[in-house]
């Protein structure tokens, strides 16, 4: 995948001289999300599944801000109990950079920072005895606020002037139960484009 993306930006970047300008002032993004998290840092890792959305503005045709919200939901195996389900809620805003603005690509960079809301629960067939076992004696569930920042890249390809596709992988740094997490997060979905000249 991360080589796919990198051949991608290469051949983008190579041909970005013979192509006019985008210009868009406003865009709307939204779709799947992917993200290797968990927020009981204790336990692995594990795979989430869920969605995002968000908007930008831009002063010009290079610098912008936006913001994000995104939802993803997963499930932790628990040896000799049921697995723990979670999910997180992220909330996020900040500046945003474009480095190539085409008209059949765009590819920026963006830093946001905010919070995210994360809950791990315990299912409810669980028993004392398997909880104190995989250490969540002291809950029934976990819910924490916590800060958050992502690191994003947004890889836009045009379908149309109003309409694109985005690819945006990115770093995301969450710190639950006092410790700091960084995971591997990515987005699909369409995105829609509005002042294009």
């Amino acid at each position: 995948m991360t080589r796919a993306l990198i051949v991608a930006s290469t051949v983008l970047l190579a041909g970005a001289q013979y192509l006019g300008a985008q210009s868009n002032t406003a865009e709307v993004f939204g779709g799947y999300s992917y993200a290797k998290i968990n927020p009981e840092a204790n336990l692995p890792k594990q795979n989430a599944h869920g969605w995002m959305g968000g908007a930008a503005g831009y002063a010009n045709k290079w610098v912008g801000a936006g913001f994000e919200i995104a939802g993803q939901f997963g499930s932790i195996p628990a040896p000799g109990a049921p697995d723990l389900s979670f999910k997180e809620y992220s909330y996020l805003a900040g500046p945003q950079l474009r480095f190539l603005n085409t008209a059949r690509a765009q590819a920026g960079v963006k830093v946001l920072l905010g919070g995210v809301f994360g809950q791990v629960r315990l299912d409810s067939s669980t028993t004392p005895a398997q909880a104190q076992a995989i250490g969540a004696a002291g809950y029934g569930k976990l819910d924490q606020t916590k800060f958050a920042m992502m690191v994003g890249f947004p890889l836009d390809v045009s379908v149309t002037r109003i309409l694109g596709i985005r690819v945006e992988p990115g770093w995301y740094r969450t710190s639950f139960v006092q410790e700091h997490q960084s995971n591997f997060r990515i987005s699909v979905g369409p995105v829609f484009r509005f002042g294009s000249h």
